[in-house]
């Protein structure tokens, strides 16, 4: 059964509260967003059924969730929600053909959710490989996972403590408190704000200037 009225009104009221605080609509969210998000994905996980409209509509509202996390720079999060949203692909495909459009986002999540889980050091994503193998196919698969390893590669690099759980318990905390005390927007002082508040919650991050040496950043 698809989702009730009531739950798809309060879904697009906590849609409506995350994009209106953007400055633009390209924007992203922020520490602002994630008890918002964070509903949103209450509700949405709070259903179990396997019927077509309720897995349409969790894979949209998943992938919202999925690109929100990413552009808040909470990839590890992001990772966590693709991995659901291809389970919900696969239940689907049981269901019924993908329609080109359908195929198309299909594999632009597999490629996400390989994006997510290298981002931050490598991963073979053998339980994404397994997951899916057997529907997608191993050549598919492989060159999706290899193109979404080389689009990484080009990137800075974060600190993979960005993953670990007792960062995302208080990097909220953390960027409320840069929020109220920084003097301008610039990079390096939003680094060195950051990796002070953190270092305050007992966690050693390691800002891209560490990580990057001799990448100009501005």
């Amino acid at each position: 059964m698809a989702y009730t009225e009531q739950e798809v009104k309060r879904l697009q009221e906590l849609y409506t509260l995350i994009e209106s605080r953007k400055e633009h609509p390209n924007a992203a969210p922020t520490y602002k967003d994630s008890p918002a998000l964070a509903e949103t994905a209450q509700i949405i996980l709070s259903r179990n059924d396997a019927d077509i409209d309720t897995l349409v509509d969790k894979i949209a509202v998943l992938g919202y969730l999925c690109d929100s996390y990413y552009s808040l720079g909470r990839a590890a999060v992001s990772a966590k929600y693709y991995k659901i949203m291809l389970g919900c692909y696969l239940a689907l495909k049981k269901l019924k053909s993908l329609n080109t459009k359908e195929q198309e986002a299909f594999e632009y999540a597999i490629f996400m959710a390989f994006k997510t889980r290298v981002y931050y050091e490598p991963d073979a994503c053998k339980d994404l490989m397994d997951m899916l193998s057997e529907s997608v196919g191993q050549d598919k698969l492989s060159e999706l996972y290899q193109n979404a390893a080389n689009a990484r590669r080009g990137l800075p690099k974060d600190d993979p403590v960005e993953q670990t759980e007792e960062y995302l318990a208080v990097i909220d905390e953390v960027e409320r408190l840069i929020d109220e005390n920084k003097t301008m927007d610039f990079c390096m002082e939003y680094w060195s704000l950051k990796s002070y508040y953190l270092s305050q919650k007992g966690i050693y991050w390691r800002s891209p200037v560490l990580l990057n040496p001799g990448v100009m950043f501005d």
